[in-house]
């Protein structure tokens, strides 16, 4: 993953993607001193520079020293603001001399022959020059980085921010993975029955993978009999507190709902489904689509009832469409199929045996 391309997951939906935009590298620009703080400051340097050398050297204005002492300012300032600070003093510098000799009387013609002609002042010209230079490139190099700095800064949040998101999935995906029984004799046994030719098998095995899928509290397979209607096959947990098992026909909504749209359906998108519905249910259809019943969850968390969810009841009862045949199937029992062991009364005696607690004498 980039740092400026990142990925904010969804643990009910598709994944969401958001464009972190770089900082421009004119925002770095304002780290730098501007012009208008240098030129005041090779002013205000400027003006010391001729207000001494008019106290120290009133005659010659420090042509007898050489280099002038003028240099040294433009020196410092071309040194801390580069070329800006070179040009800037320089011209104060000569600027405020100039205006300082004709307020005194002082002529320029020797002074400017003398220093034209003085080898220390050209070498303290070429030196404020190549100082000038090596200044600018290094506040070249300060505002390159104080760019990068601040685009790297703006990047970093972002994925501060992926980070956080992403641990907040994982710790949603571990959740649901906790719900999920991993043992591989229980995969086994669930695929081996939906794979299998038994559609009754397969419908109880579709249900015990959708329950362990979601950690609903109860559900039900209903499948069309030969006069097309859902009768219960299959069924799982407490359906209701005040009856364990559901009965052979039921009257729900989301399950009709489900059936008659031939798509998965929640409780909470239903207007009005009443207290006794199923939290979700989906129908289970053939690859043409025909609808051949319905697997319906009661007691579904709410973090469970996401579309990603409802999409994975979808595959698993596509699954468990595989074992059952459109319009062919004819339910042979009048109680569904449960994982409790069926409850028969005991066969009825033969007319020739004794009664119970009898004897029989020969």
């Amino acid at each position: 993953m980039s740092t400026s391309e990142a990925s904010t997951f969804d643990v009910v939906g598709a994944p969401a993607r958001t464009t972190v935009v770089a900082a421009p590298r004119a925002a770095a620009a304002s780290v730098l001193v501007s012009s208008a703080i240098v030129a005041r400051e090779a002013v205000v340097v400027a003006l010391l520079v001729a207000g001494l050398t008019a106290l120290l050297a009133p005659r010659d204005f420090g042509a007898a020293v050489a280099p002038h002492p003028g240099w040294a300012a433009v020196i410092l300032l071309a040194a801390r603001y580069g070329s800006r600070g070179f040009g800037f003093a320089l011209v104060a510098v000569c600027g405020a001399l100039t205006l300082t000799a004709l307020a005194i009387g002082v002529s320029l013609g020797p002074l400017l022959a003398a220093a034209g002609n003085s080898v220390p002042d050209l070498t303290a010209l070429a030196v404020s020059v190549l100082v000038a230079w090596i200044s600018s490139a290094h506040e070249r190099r300060i505002g390159d980085l104080s760019a990068r700095g601040a685009e790297l800064a703006h990047k970093s949040t972002g994925d501060d921010a992926t980070v956080a998101e992403l641990r907040d999935a994982a710790v949603a995906l571990r959740a649901r993975a906790d719900r999920l029984d991993h043992s591989v004799t229980f995969i086994r046994d669930v695929a081996a029955r939906l794979e299998g030719a038994d559609s009754l098998l397969g419908s109880q095995a579709a249900l015990e993978l959708a329950i362990a899928r979601t950690g609903a509290r109860a559900g039900i397979v209903q499948l069309i009999d030969d006069r097309g209607r859902l009768r219960t096959v299959a069924s799982l947990g407490a359906w209701t507190l005040l009856r364990a098992r559901p009965p052979d026909v039921l009257l729900d909504r989301t399950i009709k709902a489900a059936f008659d749209s031939a798509a998965p359906v929640r409780a909470i998108d239903l207007p009005e489904a009443g207290h006794d519905r199923s939290d979700v249910a989906t129908p289970i259809t053939d690859e043409v689509g025909e609808v051949l019943g319905v697997m319906a969850l009661r007691g579904v968390p709410a973090d469970s009832l996401c579309h990603a969810l409802v999409h994975d009841l979808g595959l698993i009862a596509g699954w468990c469409a595989k074992t059952n045949t459109p319009r062919s199937f004819v339910l042979d029992q009048t109680t569904p199929r449960s994982p409790e062991p069926a409850r028969q009364p005991p066969p009825p005696p033969a007319e020739d045996s004794p009664p119970p607690g009898s004897q029989r004498f020969n």
